[in-house]
């Protein structure tokens, strides 16, 4: 529901059908979401707005629905260091657990919240808390959310590239104006973990999104953030979030939907240099490409090809191939394999010696109810 508020980059909901009864839908689909839940997919979710929609709908009272998701993850990660002497392999399994709670007890407001609980950190805890107001094109989104800065398109087990802008805030709020179906536009202002060097005290932020469709189907939208050093890669972290001066973020992308290909083009960087980090990653940078086939009808196949520019401990290019099977109407099971090359010292292991390569297999399982 949130997803449909405040973030209109992308937010889509291939994953409607798995509704057992009709839910009304407080806020209006966006034109990217209504294009790509046309599209034959088969994964229950490509973005993280999708992910809060993929749920079952169980109407508990008449103004309030539960839903669910669980996954569980294996990753398997081979890296080869240069001097080939020390190299590093590991594998990783984690689950994760989320409930989602919506309750519209008018019919202008909307209260969202969702809990999650992810064995990595081995606790609860609340991922969104957002109350959204809406009138007539405007809506408003208070609370602890997601910024819409970029989108994160992907059909892999491993979250792309630019991923390392995501961010999450506890205070925002996000006005959403949406006149038509070729046009949104969103406004936000947050308060984020980083501040001056100079002032102990927080500031609030900025950031600006807004998406056009220009036919059934092309979609391109853009994105801003006042300050990167905000995101959830903290890129500052080792500096206590502490800047000289701010370094902004900017994402773009471009998306077409055909009837049996889907094609996704994501690009995410700064904007200036960050004065605290050494020359060769004060600039971060990603792109992601993915090529997705949809003509079977309960499997898929996608490709990704994507890059990062002095993008801490990330590969220089990376390139890979996934497939997803739809098990039943609330179950999909996702399988990857991607190889990158890294350039550099951007990368390296507990001995210093920088990465060569990395080659990674992993494979989820997501489960609705």
């Amino acid at each position: 529901m949130y997803g449909a508020l405040c973030v209109s980059l992308g937010s889509v909901f291939p994953a409607q059908a798995l509704v057992e009864a009709p839910v009304e839908q407080p806020l209006p689909d966006r034109p990217v979401e209504e294009a790509l839940a046309d599209t034959p997919t088969q994964r229950l979710y490509r973005t993280r707005e999708e992910q809060r929609e993929v749920g079952l709908k169980r109407r508990i009272t008449p103004w309030l629905t539960a839903s669910g998701l669980a996954e569980v993850e294996v990753l398997y990660q081979d890296f080869d260091a240069k001097g080939g002497t020390s190299d590093d392999t590991g594998r990783d399994d984690s689950a994760t657990f989320q409930l989602g709670l919506v309750a519209t007890p008018w019919d202008f407001s909307t209260a969202e919240l969702i809990l999650e609980y992810d064995t990595d950190d081995d606790k609860l805890k609340t991922d969104e808390a957002v109350l959204a107001l809406e009138t007539g094109p405007w809506e408003l989104a208070l609370g602890k959310q997601y910024l819409p800065f970029g989108v994160y398109f992907s059909n892999f087990v491993s979250g792309p590239l630019v991923e390392f802008g995501e961010t999450q805030v506890r205070e925002a709020a996000v006005l959403a104006y949406g006149p038509s179906d070729d046009f949104d536009l969103s406004l936000f202002t947050y308060r984020g973990r980083a501040r001056s060097a100079d002032n102990n005290a927080g500031r609030w932020d900025w950031g600006l999104a807004t998406e056009f469709w220009f036919n059934q189907t092309w979609s391109a939208g853009l994105s801003y953030l006042s300050d990167l050093a905000d995101a959830d890669s903290r890129p500052l972290e080792d500096d206590n979030d502490r800047y000289e001066r701010r370094v902004s973020g900017l994402s773009a992308y471009i998306l077409w939907a055909g009837e049996q290909f889907e094609l996704t083009l994501e690009g995410l960087a700064a904007t200036g240099s960050f004065r605290e980090l050494d020359n060769d990653r004060d600039r971060p940078r990603a792109w992601n490409a993915e090529l997705v086939y949809v003509g079977y009808p309960s499997f898929d196949i996608a490709l990704r090809f994507e890059g990062s520019r002095e993008l801490e401990d990330e590969p220089l290019y990376q390139v890979g191939a996934a497939a997803t099977w739809r098990l039943g109407r609330r179950a999909s099971l996702t399988v990857e394999y991607l190889h990158g090359e890294f350039s550099g010292e951007l990368a390296s292991n507990a001995d210093d010696e920088p990465y060569d390569q990395v080659d990674r297999v992993g494979a989820m399982l997501s489960v609705a109810f």
